[in-house]
């Protein structure tokens, strides 16, 4: 495992970089800080922000890093200039989520509303007010729909048109992470109830739900083959699923494994040398070398 240290606060938004051993990471002290996996013990801090990120998203194309800044919208960052290139007036609440859906951009805030931008000219197309809670994931089906994970414990699946086309009370509180699989589209949801659930879009039925952790859990993600999943909580340890059977293969935490020492709040699993990044309210990100130090049996 190696560690990457130099925040001053909890991280809360970790994202994928252009290149594969590239990623960034943001949280409650407003730092934008660009890593690379192959130089652990070197960060940069490539911009600085008022407040708490909680979403980040890279537009690999135009080289530009979307940030979600807490009352104050969204600004983008050209990651090789280190540099603020444009900035995005919000309603004033919170970002929690900020995905790109061809040339639409889905911003998640407080209060149940989403933003829907035009992603070249960066003007708002539409305003969605599907809930009273808090849109805190978003993910893409491959039916050309995508689905909105809130706060009240709904999933809410939308087309291009902005309509609503079908909802379901998924957890019994807030919806933190999707993730879905294209061939059997099913959609794994986690939330703060501590559940790991799996719902097929195709058949419309509850496949798996399973209590995964003690306490919430706040991302899940695949790995790069797609055989396994992680998921990371505020119970301070990583798992590691097997993706088809739900089998629990591996408990990362800090007795065993020194792990995170608070809540693990993002995950990404890199397709550079397979490695699986974490972030924590302890102000620390972690690597771990799956298959290397055999976390997996």
């Amino acid at each position: 495992m190696d560690t990457f240290s130099g925040h001053r606060g909890s991280i809360y938004s970790l994202e994928q970089g252009m290149d594969s051993s590239m990623f960034y990471s943001a949280g409650s002290d407003g730092w934008v800080v660009q890593w690379n996996l192959e130089k652990p013990d070197v960060g940069k801090v490539i911009a600085q922000m008022e407040g708490s990120v909680y979403a980040m998203r890279l537009d690999s194309a135009e080289g530009i890093l979307w940030v979600g800044q807490n009352y104050e919208g969204i600004h983008g960052v050209n990651v090789a200039q280190q540099e603020r290139v444009f900035s995005i007036p919000m309603p004033k609440q919170a970002i929690y989520s900020i995905y790109f859906w061809g040339s639409q951009v889905w911003v998640g805030h407080d209060a149940g509303l989403i933003t829907v931008l035009d992603r070249e000219t960066k003007q708002v197309l539409r305003h969605i007010k599907a809930g009273q809670k808090s849109a805190r994931t978003i993910c893409l089906l491959n039916t050309g729909k995508i689905a909105v994970g809130y706060s009240d414990g709904w999933i809410r699946v939308f087309d291009a048109e902005f309509q609503l086309l079908e909802s379901w009370q998924a957890h019994q509180n807030s919806v933190f992470s999707m993730i879905y699989r294209e061939s059997d589209q099913l959609i794994i949801s986690v939330s703060r109830d501590a559940h790991i659930k799996s719902y097929s879009f195709r058949d419309k039925r509850e496949i798996n739900s399973i209590p995964g952790h003690i306490y919430a859990i706040n991302d899940v993600v695949f790995s790069p083959d797609g055989l396994h999943i992680a998921t990371g909580s505020m119970d301070k340890t990583i798992k590691i699923w097997e993706s088809e059977t739900m089998q629990l293969k591996k408990v990362i935490d800090y007795a065993r494994y020194g792990s995170h020492q608070n809540s693990v709040n993002r995950l990404i699993w890199s397709p550079f040398e397979d490695l699986l990044v974490s972030c924590s309210d302890d102000k620390n990100i972690s690597v771990w070398k799956i298959h290397e130090r055999n976390l997996l049996i």
